[in-house]
């Protein structure tokens, strides 16, 4: 076994040791199987085991299957719903690309069912869909940074919980319909989607499928929106989804298996016509077919988990996973050689793992919950062009093994502390490559080189990683919560590795310089600290919770525009603070208030100084945003909401350009009318006061080809039925 691993894995069997002999002195039954398991009060991705939200000293956000089947109501995507109701979530671009989105100003972890789904080694920005919206049953956020499943996760965690069958399900199916329509040409949106749901003792089945074809999206003045015919769109576009998975339990033991492929491919019927950011005239569309294959994304994810109960008075719980991705973006300027301007790039990448995980309930009597684990990833990565073949970036692999331990335990009766380790240790290896023609370097006397050298090699990082925290009870109403969290995750090496980009201009130079991989330091992973203070107040109407926090890299891996158009990863200390409050006030027992605010604030050092000189750029942020909402049940049969989300303008004066956003507001309604054994039929309207606006991420992007309007008002009409 390589030697950057040994320390850690004998940590983990020490560690795993430890505890099984503790267990097996106390002969403690666990009672996890008699917990609240209510979608409200447990979140299971927090901390490796399950664990009420009062619990956990920082901010967590649950959106129930509730909540998400009304906001998909408005609009099914996945980041719509999660920039709205998230405090210090980017708001979503209305894009199959994910860029510029993120929480509380770092990237955040995407995981389904603990599978994680981002492409640390060479972000192309896909991972926000990595499956279909009806095949999710609810949405777990932990918001700063965290390490509990490792891969940097410097933002916070968001877990997809997929659908599974309950007591009740003996045969349950389910038949949707939705369909979105602006009511001008090609803007209507079908999506259809069937569950089979089975349960009984000893086994449990969920089989489901989706269909949805995409037309165009308009804007408030009836103008097609602009598409990005490069990073991708979800507008005219067809994704299916084909989701199973299995159960069976045996004694105290239990096997699941989990698959689930997502495909999107572009209907490849329309061409962009381009905007004008300095006079402010987004893009749209013409018809045509744009050239090279439909841009699509494939995700398919493997898991298969056992468990197994009363072993030693504990839990243990092994997953297996694999995820393999590809991404296939559409035609652009690549330079790929002197003779090939054009080209079309694609990302695919694989990771298989292992979560082994062993928890423990009221160790040592104090109400105490524990876990410890060793957890075993593998990325494999490449970005290449299609057409040509030829690499955008070497082949980049990493394994990462990290043993760790959590647990909580109550030291009095107001107060809880909790606390963790975690060691990771990554090795990253590059194979030998070339760069594109067109992605050369720049010499210090600014010559322009054209393919050169990529030097390949192996490096090896390890820390290890702590987070602290506490929990103390004022009154029975009102608690106080401090904690302390380190993240530690690689940078986009791809990015950095495939060169800086010239276009077709390069000069060949026989004494053109290498890229060496082995003497590279911006490779170095990012380590992430995350200060969090809070309050927290609950009565029978009331539920608020207040926090405000700090969060410092201080070798921070940023975006920064470069001269030939696209983004090199600049490393400097990164220094983000933030408020963010959310309120739930149950007036009547029919109406029920929300609010919610979030402000998020970052500055970095571009002077390489050592202290932060300049406000970061607002592509690395989210807008400071407040957000209401009225839920009303008339009775047990119809219910409706109204809510508004408000986004207020920004002006960044300190970055090496001017950044201006012009905030603006949403006002979304809907009503949903339960029939009972006839079905749920809803109607719901986005954006019904036609608001013309400029999305976040064009305004502060500051290209044409980027400038793109946001969807004005979108009527949806949805019918679901289970018999």
């Amino acid at each position: 076994m390589d030697s950057c691993f040994v320390k850690p894995l004998a940590l983990a069997v020490s560690a795993l040791s430890m505890v099984s002999s503790i267990a097996q002195e106390n002969e403690v039954e666990s009672d996890s199987s008699n917990k609240d398991q209510s979608l409200e009060t447990v979140v299971v991705s927090a901390t490796r085991y399950q664990q009420d939200i009062d619990k956990i000293p920082g901010s967590v956000t649950v959106i129930s299957q509730q909540e998400l089947q009304t906001q998909l109501s408005f609009n099914d995507d996945l980041t719509s719903v999660l920039g709205k109701l998230v405090p210090g979530m980017t708001p979503s671009r209305q894009k199959l690309s994910n860029q510029g989105e993120n929480l509380r100003g770092r990237t955040a972890l995407i995981l389904v069912d603990g599978v994680p789904q981002n492409n640390p080694l060479r972000n192309g920005n896909r991972y926000g869909y990595p499956l279909d919206s009806s095949m999710v049953e609810r949405i777990e956020v932990v918001s700063g940074a965290s390490a509990v499943h490792g891969m940097g996760a410097t933002g916070g965690l968001i877990n997809y919980k997929t659908l599974s069958a309950t007591e009740g399900d003996d045969s349950r199916e389910t038949l949707g319909l939705r369909i979105s329509d602006s009511f001008l040409s090609d803007g209507l949106s079908t999506k259809g989607w069937y569950q089979l749901r089975e349960f009984n003792d000893d086994y449990d089945l969920v089989f489901a499928t989706s269909w949805q074809d995409q037309g165009l999206y308009y804007d408030a003045k009836d103008n097609a929106i602009g598409i990005n015919s490069v990073q991708g769109e979800t507008q005219d576009s067809v994704a299916k989804d084909y989701f199973l998975k299995m159960g069976t339990n045996f004694n105290d033991q239990r096997l699941e298996f989990l698959i689930n492929r997502f495909q999107l491919h572009s209907n490849h019927d329309y061409v962009p016509v381009s905007g004008d950011d300095e006079n402010k005239i987004p893009g749209t569309v013409a018809s045509g077919t744009p050239t090279g294959e439909p841009i699509n994304n494939e995700v398919t994810i493997y898991s298969l988990t056992y468990s197994r109960q009363a072993l030693a008075g504990g839990t243990l719980t092994a997953q297996l996973f694999y995820q393999d991705f590809e991404g296939v973006y559409g035609e652009s300027n690549w330079w790929a050689t002197p003779e090939i301007e054009r080209d079309q790039g694609a990302i695919v990448s694989t990771k298989p793992g292992i979560k082994l995980a062993y928890t423990q309930v009221d160790l040592f009597g104090r109400n105490d919950n524990w876990v410890v684990g060793l957890d075993l990833i593998e990325d494999e990565t490449q970005q290449l062009l299609k057409q040509t073949g030829l690499g955008v970036t070497p082949l980049l692999s990493s394994l990462s093994l990290a043993p760790f331990v959590q647990g909580d335990m109550l030291i009095t009766n107001r107060l809880r502390l909790s606390g963790g380790l975690r060691y990771e240790s990554i090795r990253v290896k590059a194979k030998d490559g070339q760069t594109l023609y067109g992605y050369g370097l720049l010499g210090n006397d600014g010559s322009e080189y054209g393919q050169i050298d990529i030097i390949g090699g192996t490096q090896d990082f390890d820390e290890l990683i702590v987070n602290l925290g506490a929990v103390y009870n004022l009154t029975d109403h009102i608690n106080v919560t401090g904690g302390y969290n380190q993240s530690f995750g690689l940078p986009d090496i791809g990015r950095i590795l495939r060169g800086e980009y010239i276009g077709g201009k390069a000069i060949l130079d026989a004494d053109a310089p290498n890229i060496d991989f082995n003497l590279m330091p911006a490779v170095e992973p990012v380590a992430t600290d995350n200060y969090e203070i809070g309050i927290n107040y609950t009565d029978a109407k009331w539920l608020l919770t207040a926090s405000t926090y700090y969060s410092v890299a201080k070798d921070g891996a940023n975006l920064l525009l470069n001269q030939g158009g696209t983004f090199d990863v600049v490393r400097q200390r990164t220094e983000i603070r933030g408020t963010e409050f959310v309120a739930n006030y149950q007036l009547s027992e029919q109406l029920q208030i929300q609010a919610l605010y979030s402000m998020v604030q970052g500055e970095v050092d571009r002077d390489g100084s050592g202290r932060v000189d300049s406000d970061i750029d607002l592509k690395n942020l989210s807008p400071d945003r407040i957000m209401l909402g009225a839920d009303y049940h008339y009775n047990d049969a119809i219910t409706a909401r109204l809510q508004v989300n408000h986004l207020k303008s920004r002006h960044n004066m300190d970055v090496a350009r001017d950044q201006f956003f012009k905030g603006y507001t949403l006002f979304d309604a809907t009503v949903a009318y339960n029939m009972r054994d006839y079905g749920r039929l809803s109607f719901a309207v986005e954006n019904f006061t036609d608001e013309f606006y400029i999305n976040y991420f064009s305004q502060i992007r500051n290209a044409n080809a980027y400038y793109f309007s946001g969807r004005g008002r979108t009527f949806s009409l949805g019918y679901e039925i289970s018999f």
